[in-house]
């Protein structure tokens, strides 16, 4: 299920639908009147990644489970 384009998915963690193995992406901004969302992330090799997608295509991610001592 897509996400909507709200100013309260900033800072929600997202992931791109099409792409199974997709990065775990923050939310940084929205431009509402084009539902466009710009997500930054890093990739394994700690660099900085900055992409723009349609809310069309994004999920949020799945919270990890957690974890009892």
């Amino acid at each position: 299920m897509s996400v909507r384009a709200t100013e309260r998915l900033i800072g929600d963690v997202v992931t791109v639908t099409a792409l199974p193995e997709s990065p775990q992406m923050v939310v940084s901004a929205i431009n509402e009147q084009t539902k466009i969302i710009t997500t930054v992330w890093f990739t394994a090799s700690n660099e900085y990644q900055q992409g723009a997608f349609p809310a069309s295509a994004l999920d949020r991610a799945d919270p990890k489970p957690k974890t009892k001592k």
